[in-house]
């Protein structure tokens, strides 16, 4: 499936193990960007080696977006005051 994603897409995930799973899997990619429903633990990874920038999105350029999180106390950490995220 993470062969479907190109460089500079932006995405969106949902709930569920199928989501990370895909995340986990693109870690070759470039530029992605993030403006989704939802903001989980397979995201940090992308983002802390350069993968998710968003740098290439039409809209809040530079910015993840996403409606809420769930995952681990990294992750809160993570996000807790993130000039990344919106």
């Amino acid at each position: 499936m993470a062969e479907l994603i190109e460089d500079g897409a932006c995405l969106q995930m949902g709930i569920g193990g199928l989501p990370n799973a895909v995340l986990a899997e693109l870690g070759n990619h470039k530029d992605l960007g993030v403006h989704s429903e939802m903001f989980s633990d397979g995201l940090l990874p992308l983002i802390e080696s350069g993968v998710v920038n968003c740098k290439k999105k039409q809209i809040d350029i530079g910015k993840a977006v996403a409606c809420f999180l769930m995952g681990s106390q990294k992750l809160y950490d993570f996000v807790d005051d993130n000039l990344l995220l919106l």
